[in-house]
């Protein structure tokens, strides 16, 4: 599974690999997603709370239901570190994801490691990990303001099998949507469809994040659905 980023991206792109990208950050407790959500009537922060995701980075436990059961953590690190991404100097993160899983035909240990590049506002330029040099071409955006039932296009990441993109390696195509959770909070959803290099969708991908009106980000869970065995991963954050 791949693995894309921006904070809501930075979760898992199994890869919470949107920020969220992971998505996650920020910490904060009370990831679980509550039954009987609430249409809430306030404006969430939704891109200065994706950009202090990726500044201040974070850890979480996690369990793991459906096709495999375990559990695991996923981590990264703040997004300070210099780096230089397709020629713009910026700031890169690691996202390490680690998870021990039960079920016929699970991996027993997965170890995922993710580096996301970021321009200096804080927005994705692009990832790497073994396998996989993903790029966009064209900078994600996310809006300033967001009230529950916003929905847009967040962006594509087109993949290759090393950074010098010789050789296609699919695209990652992700939207947003905000759904109700509180009277006080929303839940982000960053939906990522990955394809393979001819255009057929390998998986679907969800990645929640609790937001507040004070513009907290929070990871909550990861759902993944893989085509066309129809494979069902859901990684709920502790």
């Amino acid at each position: 599974m791949k693995r894309n980023s921006t904070g809501i991206m930075r979760l898992i792109a199994l890869p919470f690999i949107v920020s969220l990208a992971s998505c996650g950050g920020g910490g904060g407790g009370g990831a679980a997603i509550p039954t009987g959500p609430v249409t809430s009537t306030l404006s969430f922060p939704f891109k200065s709370a994706d950009q202090a995701l990726a500044l201040s980075g974070f850890t979480k436990t996690f369990v793991v239901s459906g096709t495999c059961a375990g559990t695991g953590t996923d981590s990264t690190t703040p997004a300070t570190t210099p780096a230089v991404f397709e020629g713009v100097s910026g700031v890169s993160a690691v996202n390490t994801l680690t998870a021990t899983l039960t079920g016929v035909g699970c991996t027993p240990a997965l170890t995922q490691t993710t580096t996301q590049y970021y321009n200096p506002s804080y927005v994705s330029l692009g990832s790497s990990s073994l396998g996989n040099y993903g790029v966009f071409a064209t900078l994600p955006v996310l809006p300033v303001s967001v009230q529950v039932g916003a929905s847009g296009v967040y962006g594509t990441e087109t993949f290759y099998t090393d950074n010098t993109k010789l050789t296609p390696n699919g695209r990652a195509d992700m939207t947003y949507l905000i759904e109700p959770d509180t009277a006080t909070t929303a839940i982000a959803n960053m939906t990522i469809k990955h394809y393979d290099a001819v255009g057929t969708l390998l998986q679907t991908q969800q990645n929640r994040a609790r937001i507040t009106a004070g513009g907290a980000l929070t990871p909550a869970s990861v759902d993944i659905v893989v085509s066309p065995t129809a494979q069902h991963l859901l990684f709920t954050y502790n």
